[in-house]
């Protein structure tokens, strides 16, 4: 009787026991949750920049038949400011520490992606990339173009091929590197344009409005960054560090309006 009652006065402990002592917080797989990050960046200045004509002198009927062509380097929306063809990535507060990557989000869904030169001009002027994908440049165009890649690093050498009308050329292997690659056509001179290529997903290209979206990237303390071909990083040379943000899990941490040049 004794020890039935020692038992149960033990039983009872323990249930109160586990009862006020906290048990550990379930996670999730890795301790990492997901939201998403959106903006838009704004010209910085009160003026807009006029986008100049361009020089055309070869293959004219073709690259002026629908009109003339304009610089679109920094190509801004005088209604609003939006800010295009700005490619804007997440990076980590430690260099040295990669981002978290959501597992379905490591391999890209997309095995291409495609740039093309229909009228004497790149389309889209600016695109980025994820390593494991291949670049598909195209020629739409009756005449004949070419596409040189020029990278910035030792390990992704560029080239340089011709393209005749409605023909294709595939760049494989092309890895991830600190700035954008540019690409030209050597033909028509004035035709220039950036790809950035990343080691993960987390990254985007401005619209006509400035806007960006950048789904299930890791929810904490990070770093956005934003890189323009004729300004260089948003915030001078400090601004390749990027600006710290607080990302939240299962949200939208939206960063509002962002200001990049005219200041």
């Amino acid at each position: 009787m004794m020890r039935r009652l020692c038992a149960g006065v033990a039983a009872a402990a323990a249930v109160a026991y586990l009862t006020l002592v906290p048990r550990p917080a379930v996670t999730e797989a890795g301790d990492q949750k997901w939201g998403t990050i959106k903006g838009r960046i704004v010209w910085g200045g009160n003026d807009i920049p006029e986008r100049p004509k361009l020089k055309v002198t070869v293959d004219q009927q073709h690259c002026l038949g629908k009109g003339d062509l304009f610089d679109d380097g920094l190509s801004i929306n005088p209604k609003d400011k939006g800010f295009k063809w700005v490619i804007v990535y997440l990076a980590p507060e430690d260099p040295a520490t990669p981002l978290p990557i959501k597992p379905e989000l490591k391999t890209p869904k997309k095995k291409t992606v495609e740039l093309d030169q229909p009228r004497c001009q790149f389309e889209p002027r600016a695109l980025a990339m994820q390593e494991g994908q291949e670049l598909v440049v195209k020629n739409s165009a009756p005449v004949n173009h070419n596409i040189q890649w020029i990278s910035v690093g030792d390990n992704a050498p560029g080239g340089n091929v011709t393209l005749p009308p409605g023909k294709m050329h595939t760049i494989k292997s092309l890895v991830a590197e600190r700035l954008p690659m540019t690409v030209r056509c050597n033909i028509h001179p004035w035709m220039e344009g950036r790809v950035a290529i990343f080691n993960h997903p987390y990254f985007a290209v401005t619209d006509e409005h400035g806007k960006f979206t950048i789904k299930d990237a890791p929810a904490g303390k990070y770093r956005i960054v934003a890189y323009q071909e004729k300004i260089g990083w948003r915030g001078g040379a400090k601004g390749k560090k990027g600006q710290e943000i607080t990302i939240k899990a299962g949200e939208v941490t939206n960063l509002g309006d962002l200001q990049m040049g005219g200041q």
